[in-house]
């Protein structure tokens, strides 16, 4: 892709979610994104079809930013480094995340963070259990509904409590899931 074009891009996103952070996704138009980033409105529609291509793309890219530092630092298990890595990532980005989940009326963040949780804990569960109550689809909606709730709560609650203690306190409540969930 053309430098030009990634960098008129990267421009129009951040605007984006300056003024996400400012007036919330309602109240944005693609004339406040034109204006304040000193393009021309039919720039913002060269690259975007409207503000919830916008957003769409937005999160989308801020999930794959989360799965890309997962998938560099640790392995995909249900395990203290891995959930560690995980708040950390977004104690580092907060902000960013805070205003994914606060404009989500439609729910788009949360659902395509459910779907790739979701496909880690089932390749997790499939791949290393030795319990074949864990084979049906109930195990994993339960972990992967639940870790999204710690999730949700932990950002919208602006960390109360730090890394060490989400992690330990995760870990705590998973025993039972991880001891069925040994390596090979």
């Amino acid at each position: 892709m053309d430098r030009r074009i990634k960098k008129t891009r990267q421009l129009i996103m951040d605007t984006f979610i300056d003024l996400l952070d400012e007036k919330g996704f309602e109240k944005i138009t693609i004339n406040d994104i034109a204006e304040r980033a000193d393009i021309n409105r039919g720039t913002v529609y060269l690259h975007y079809v409207d503000k919830f291509d916008l957003l769409d793309k937005c999160i989308e890219k801020h999930i794959e930013l989360l799965l890309n530092h997962c998938a560099n630092s640790t392995d995909t298990t249900l395990n203290a480094n891995a959930f560690q890595s995980i708040f950390e990532y977004l104690e580092e980005n907060i902000k960013m995340y805070q205003l994914l989940l606060n404009n989500e009326r439609f729910g788009f963040f949360r659902s395509r963070l459910y779907s790739v949780i979701e496909q880690t804990v089932t390749e997790v569960i499939g791949v290393k259990s030795e319990n074949s109550a864990f084979s049906n689809g109930v195990a994993t909606h339960f972990l992967t509904s639940g870790f999204i709730g710690v999730l949700e709560w932990w950002i919208n609650n602006s960390m109360p409590c730090n890394v060490e203690e989400i992690t330990k306190q995760l870990m705590f409540m998973l025993e039972p899931y991880t001891r069925h969930l040994v390596s090979h």
